[in-house]
Formats: structure tokens, C-alpha cells, sequence
């Protein structure tokens, strides 16, 4: 397999055994210039803004220490115009693979996936298709109709994540940086979204689809 040119790829996971392995899968591929993995969230973004012009795959997986990788999708894109998000995760729950792809990763596979499915999901991402490996595919009903699930934005997430921990509106707002208005606004359309009545409700939402 030649070896393309011009592309990198970021591996973001909090388990280094599993960063390195994976690290070494892509590297004997010989599909990027470079393969680099990191643990810490800080060190993946100034390596992504350092090569904001570089055509970047990021390998990200879906449960990070205290949040969920959601965020990071949007963030990933933000900071890198290039970059190319492929989820690798052990994620198992239907609702759970669904709402991850409302937030259009390029490619979806699981971390147990072999080398020719990475190399599949590479060519698929090539030709600007989305790619479910088949462990995902086989836990969605209907893998090819667009995802069912409740689109929430990263800000949402993250105040749903702080309410999760017992802050008030008034701490949520400081801890944000945003008014309490701001907060109570969040919390409405988050509520709306889920049909809840109350934030119990909400929260048991949150926690049945492992968004907290």
C-alpha cells in the first residue's frame, strides 16, 4: 500500500496502552506521514492548531475521563478546518451510537476493529462517505436512515454535565462564564428538547444516553 502524502493522524485517548497500540496498528499501515497520540486534552489541541492546514485524522474515542468526546468533535473541527473525525470506541448502547452520530463523525468504528476496517473506513472518508464499521452498524436497527436522536451542542452538554454534578444555576453560570440568563435559557431548551418536567427528568435523560 503506498504511502499518501500530506496527512496526519491523532489518536485522543485517556489510556496510553490503548494510544500506543493503536498508534502502532496505524503506523504499519503506512496510510499517514506522521502518527501521533496523546492523553492529555491540551497537548492534542496545540498539536492540532500547530498543523491547522494539514489534513488531519482524529481517532477519538467516546468516554473521556468526567465527559463525553462530543464537545471535542465540535472543538476538533473549529480548531483544525481539516480534520477528519473518526470515533473508536467500545460505546455498545444503540441510543448512545445514535446521538454520537448527529454529530456527523466521518467514520465510526470500534476499538477491537482490525486493520482492514481502518483501512476501509480511510477509503470511505476519501470519497467523502461516512463509514460504520459492522460491530456498529449490527447494534443500529436502521444504520442507513439518518440518526434519530436529539441534537444537542456541545455548551448543552456541558451544562447538563455541571447540573449532573449538583451545581446550581448561579455556580453553572460562573463556572461557564455565562449570566445566569444565559444558564436558565440552556436549561429551558434542554428540558424542551427532552420533553422533561423536571431536571430529575432531564438528568435521568442524560444518564440513560450516557451524556453524562
Amino acid at each position: 500500500m503506498h504511502q499518501k502524502q500530506n496527512r496526519l493522524a491523532v489518536i485522543f485517548d485517556d489510556h496510553l496502552l490503548f494510544v500506543e497500540s493503536f498508534a502502532a496498528m496505524l503506523e504499519q499501515l503506512a496510510l499517514f506521514d506522521t502518527v501521533m497520540g496523546f492523553t492529555g486534552e491540551k497537548a492534542y489541541k496545540s498539536y492540532l492548531t500547530k498543523y491547522y492546514h494539514t489534513l488531519t485524522y482524529c481517532f477519538l474515542d467516546y468516554y473521556l475521563p468526567n465527559r463525553n468526546a462530543l464537545p471535542l468533535i465540535e472543538e476538533t473541527r473549529r480548531i483544525n478546518k481539516q480534520s477528519r473525525i473518526i470515533i473508536a470506541s467500545s460505546v455498545t448502547s444503540p441510543a448512545v451510537i445514535d446521538h454520537i452520530r448527529t454529530f456527523l463523525p466521518n467514520g465510526f468504528i470500534s476499538k477491537s476493529s482490525s486493520s482492514d476496517i481502518i483501512v476501509e473506513c480511510i477509503r470511505h472518508i476519501e470519497r467523502s462517505e461516512p463509514y460504520l464499521c459492522p460491530e456498529i452498524r449490527a447494534r443500529i436497527p436502521q444504520p442507513d436512515l439518518p440518526p434519530a436522536a436529539i441534537r444537542f451542542t456541545a455548551r448543552e452538554i456541558e451544562v447538563l454535565q455541571l447540573f449532573a454534578l449538583g451545581l446550581s444555576v448561579a455556580e453553572t453560570a460562573e463556572k461557564t462564564n455565562l449570566s445566569k440568563h444565559t444558564i436558565i435559557s440552556h436549561r429551558r431548551k434542554l428540558m424542551q428538547k427532552t420533553n422533561s418536567t423536571s431536571i430529575t427528568q432531564l438528568l435521568a435523560y442524560a444518564r440513560l444516553h450516557e451524556l453524562i
